[in-house]
């Protein structure tokens, strides 16, 4: 049996994609992004820039619930970025940790006689 291709052409309301989003995963968020990039490249930059001034020109409860929504997204990538690299740096420190305990064992028994 072929597996056959099928191109649809459906317009999305924002409940939609927000629930599509949500009910990604982490995983699935991350390969969002990425696919969000790849799409939108330098202009992302742009069109975050309008999203911003729409959401400062306008007083309704979704301007304000999409204010929060940037405001905490941006806040905590900003600061996952910088854990990020403690965390990869903390994880090299434990397996250059583990490697040189393996090292001295090898050294010191060098012929495998467990202590």
């Amino acid at each position: 049996m072929s597996a056959t291709r099928v191109d649809l052409n459906v317009a999305l309301t924002p409940t939609q994609v927000a629930e599509a989003f949500w009910g990604l995963g982490s995983d699935g968020q991350l390969q969002f992004f990425a696919e969000l990039d790849r799409i939108a490249g330098y202009m992302l930059c742009f069109q975050m820039a309008g999203v911003v001034q729409e959401m400062a020109r306008n007083e309704t409860d979704d301007h304000h619930h999409a204010m929060c929504g940037f405001r905490t997204m941006l806040a905590h990538a900003q600061e996952y970025a910088n854990d990020a690299t403690d965390w990869r740096c903390s994880d090299a420190k434990s397996e250059i940790a583990a490697m040189a305990k393996a090292a001295k064992h090898r050294l010191v028994n060098p012929y495998g006689a467990q202590p």
